[in-house]
């Protein structure tokens, strides 16, 4: 209110200037062009001036800002064709969701060209056409796409990795998204496919390279994440196991290397450890297999792991007596501890007491070969009754894991 006031003042003292100005000395103007004169007063002429500028200013605003009759007609069927772009895009999605990807594939790709968001379009229709097996066209709509949003290649290319995972083609898969990740190292989308396609090659040491990054930069859940280092671990001392041309003591040597290699986190999980120590013993690594299976037993329980414990051969057996004795107060009901106990004490030659380990371990569960192992040491304390017994019990828990298939009759005992 004030600023009005102040205008309107101003206003008033300039033009009781000006009208000072104009009874003191009219002025005089003459314009003259060819033959036309004019002549007027020099505050007329600067009155009408300013009434031509102030009216040329508002025609040329009125012609530029009006929508001129073509140019409503123009965006009115922009409009309506994107309307009906956005319809058969939703019908599109709709169909893609209902399992028909070709129609789906046929609806977004028609109307990418006149929808607000064409990559979006060309994206589905893409998976639409891979999911149907028309890779062809899949891929040339990923071009489509490419070509319509540059800056999203990086999206684009990731889609192009998932369709060839998808199509078996892992090691085309690989090379891409290792490209993929030296441009974007945090992305979660590319550490996944790539975990994907390291267990796809059956690539454990690259999978178990890969561990830490999905572990940063949370790509995969904590369950996930201990599942897929689980896998990666048992794959990687699995596929040495079974490649392995090494001596004895230099298989040993290679698996502790290997072993210092994994995530510590593994040390925690019994089924990688068992794999681990297993391989050791095979090997005759026996001192390394039984540190790391005590220590792991004293930190936490597991069946199998104690039932490795009793094949460890070392100079000086009676300490893993000892030790598994010691266990036997916390664990009583342990099947394994009891089985450690039976081979422990034949490594110390204290026959009975390994006899009656036996005959605890198989009070509570019979295997054939538990069976034989203690058949066999009875048969050595000169108890061959007692041993067949057993050799029989053994043979009739293996015949019942035996096909069904026809058998002739027993035959008659000779009178």
């Amino acid at each position: 209110m004030k600023r009005f006031f102040l205008l309107v003042l101003i206003v008033l003292v300039a033009g009781a200037w000006a009208g000072q100005l104009m009874m003191q000395d009219t002025g005089y103007v003459l314009v003259a062009f060819k033959q036309t004169t004019i002549e007027t007063t020099l505050w007329v002429f600067l009155i009408a001036g300013l009434i031509a500028f102030f009216i040329a200013h508002g025609l040329v605003n009125l012609f530029f800002n009006t929508h001129l009759p073509w140019e409503k007609f123009r965006n009115w069927r922009e409009k309506r064709q994107q309307k009906a772009a956005n319809k058969e895009t939703l019908k599109g999605f709709l169909q893609l969701s209902q399992g028909d990807c070709l129609k789906a594939q046929n609806l977004l790709s028609q109307s990418a060209e006149k929808s607000g968001v064409p990559l979006i379009n060309y994206l589905a229709a893409a998976r639409a056409a891979n999911e149907g097996g028309d890779h062809q066209n899949a891929d040339l709509l990923l071009k489509k796409a490419l070509k319509a949003a540059p800056e999203a290649d990086v999206t684009i290319k990731i889609t192009e990795a998932q369709f060839k995972v998808n199509r078996g083609q892992v090691e085309a898969a690989l090379t891409l998204l290792l490209n993929l990740r030296r441009t974007e190292p945090r992305n979660k989308q590319i550490l996944v496919l790539l975990k994907e396609v390291y267990v796809g090659l059956d690539d454990w040491q690259g999978l178990v390279d890969l561990l830490p990054d999905l572990k940063k930069y949370e790509a995969l859940t904590n369950s996930q994440l201990q599942r897929i280092e689980k896998d990666a671990c048992l794959g990687l001392l699995k596929q040495f196991k079974q490649q392995n041309t090494l001596t004895d003591e230099n298989a040993v040597k290679h698996l502790q290397s290997l072993w210092v290699t994994l995530p510590k986190t593994v040390a925690k999980q019994n089924d990688v450890v068992a794999e681990y120590a297993q391989q050791l013993i095979e090997h005759k690594g026996f001192a390394a297999a039984e540190t790391l299976l005590r220590e792991t037993l004293n930190n936490s329980w597991s069946e199998k792991l104690i039932e490795l414990y009793g094949q460890v051969q070392i100079a000086k057996p009676r300490k893993l007596l000892d030790q598994a004795k010691a266990w036997l107060s916390a664990h009583p009901e342990s099947h394994g501890l009891r089985l450690a106990l039976a081979r422990l004490s034949l490594l110390n030659q204290e026959w009975e007491e390994a006899a009656e380990y036996y005959q605890m371990t198989l009070a509570s569960q019979e295997t054939p070969e538990h069976l034989a192992e203690y058949a066999r040491l009875l048969k050595h304390l000169g108890k061959p009754l007692e041993a067949s017994e057993q050799l029989n019990r053994s043979i009739e828990l293996l015949s019942s894991q035996l096909p069904d298939l026809p058998l002739p009759p027993p035959a008659l005992k000779a009178t």
